[in-house]
């Protein structure tokens, strides 16, 4: 049997993680319970290792999605989707120095996602 790919979703948009877990789940990957504040992400992600993680750059609390990606990666070589609604270039490019799997502007389509994960699925 295939193990389900784990996916994290780091989404401080209450609509948007839903759905996004929703559509997830529906095409058959296990989707952990979305989480609102990078700083709460960092120890999930540690702790679970996803396969991927779908990350918000704008977050709730003091830590934005770059920055938490940032400490996750130092600890565990996960890869990493961001998303985002407020793309500016300096915000870009802080994101694409630690080398994303993919950067998403919102809204964001499953079918990128899935598309994604299709890569990691190998």
């Amino acid at each position: 049997m295939l193990k389900k790919i784990k996916i994290l979703v780091v989404e401080d948009e209450a609509l948007t993680a839903r759905y996004l877990k929703i559509e997830l789940e529906e095409l058959g990957y296990d989707v952990l319970t979305p989480i609102a504040k990078g700083e709460d992400a960092i120890p999930v992600a540690i702790q679970e290792n996803p396969d991927l993680i779908l990350m918000d750059i704008r977050l709730a609390g003091g830590l934005d999605g770059i920055e938490a990606a940032e400490r996750i990666i130092t600890k565990k070589k996960i890869p990493i989707a961001f998303m985002t609604g407020y793309a500016t270039e300096e915000i870009k490019e802080r994101a694409l120095k630690i080398y994303p799997l993919a950067y998403l502007e919102k809204p964001v389509d499953i079918d990128s996602i899935n598309q994604i994960l299709t890569l990691i699925k190998g």
